[in-house]
């Protein structure tokens, strides 16, 4: 039987790398398909230098960058198409016309302009252009068959801002490779050691989290925070805080595996792949309440959501309480990594990307239009 031609097109900017990388792997190891991929990366900008008109919303040059880099690709003949954005939804239209299409999306125009109002950020030019965004994600999204939501939020997204059944969207959340992804013994003696990780450092509460730590938890603690965000070389860090940068991902791993709580006040994210990586770990882990979270922090169970806007005395309280039970991390660590266990193992994500692509063969077969 003739393999499935796929044509794959992804963007590995920002927080998508990790994602796309095991989305590859997930698509190399199914048998009866035949891949081809165009990545669309940070180099890429410099390569396929955007006009003014695209260079005045980060979408529009994201697709005008898209579009340049795949374009000789697009002149082979593929059964089945896959993106990894709205973006890229937007800008392949026409083949999702023409070919059973799926899309795996962290976010939609909607969920991205909520979040940003709950922030405080608002203002006639970014209201319009969510609606610029919106509609043109909401012309769009019918032609593509099948959808992969990261998480909740984006996936009621889909069914309620843009029409799209349910029955139609699997969500994926961020899997992890648990075989290497593991915990490992723990004495939780003093000091306690906290954990951060992240770029876009302001975005994801690093001024919040310094303010925290060296007015309420120094002394108490030592706070580790791996971020390669240049605006951190201007912070003066607290004595106990370490800043450890350039570190690739399996680098990390130790340092997840010798912490003991991780801590990340973000203010915007959309299921964010650190702390499935620190579930899966079994790092009880303590997050502002935003839907970006709330599929994998579970108060009480796998960690603590903090009101939006909760002083930070109030997470330092919280945090106190944890710290001096040893026996409620251990129990919440044991939770966070039977949580990632039921729900991050990469066999289930493996699975759930092999039923969509089968049933987009299926239509490619009966002919999809």
């Amino acid at each position: 039987m003739a393999k499935t031609k796929a044509l794959c097109i992804f963007g590995t900017l920002l927080g998508n790398k990790t994602m796309v990388s095991k989305l590859v792997e997930a698509l190399d190891g199914l048998p009866e398909l035949e891949p081809t991929y165009v990545l669309i990366g940070p180099e890429d900008y410099a390569k396929y230098r955007a006009p003014w008109w695209a260079r005045t919303m980060d979408p529009w040059e994201f697709e005008f960058v898209a579009r340049r880099k795949a374009q000789g690709a697009l002149d082979g003949r593929f059964d089945i198409l896959l993106v990894n954005s709205w973006e890229l939804a937007v800008e392949f239209r026409e083949l999702a016309r023409a070919l059973p299409s799926a899309v795996v999306l962290d976010a939609t125009p909607a969920t991205i302009h909520r979040q940003l109002r709950q922030r405080g950020i608002t203002g006639w030019k970014r209201t319009l252009a969510n609606q610029v965004h919106h509609r043109s994600f909401a012309v769009v999204a019918g032609r593509f068959d099948y959808f992969l939501p990261k998480g909740s939020e984006c996936a009621d997204s889909l069914h309620f801002d843009y029409g799209i059944a349910r029955e139609r969207c699997f969500t994926t959340l961020a899997p992890q490779h648990l075989d290497s992804w593991k915990p490992t013994a723990r004495s939780y003696s003093p000091p306690a050691r906290l954990l951060f990780v992240g770029n876009d450092f302001t975005r994801k509460g690093g001024d919040f989290l310094l303010r925290l730590y060296a007015d309420h938890l120094a002394g108490f603690c030592t706070l580790t925070i791996a971020s390669d965000d240049p605006a951190m070389k201007g912070e003066r860090l607290p004595p106990g805080v370490e800043w450890l940068r350039g570190k690739r991902r399996d680098e990390l791993l130790p340092v997840f595996q010798s912490s003991d709580i991780f801590v990340f006040p973000s203010q915007q994210d959309f299921t964010p792949e650190v702390l499935c990586e620190a579930l899966a770990v079994g790092l009880p882990c303590f997050t502002t309440d935003i839907e970006g979270v709330r599929d994998l922090v579970r108060n009480g169970e796998t960690g603590f959501r903090m009101p939006r806007g909760a002083s930070a005395e109030a997470w330092a309280a919280q945090l106190h309480r944890l710290l001096a039970n040893p026996a409620e991390i251990g129990r919440m660590s044991a939770n966070a990594r039977r949580f990632a266990e039921e729900n991050l193992n990469f066999d289930r994500f493996t699975s759930l990307i092999a039923d969509v692509m089968e049933r987009l063969r299926v239509t490619a077969q009966r002919g999809k239009r």
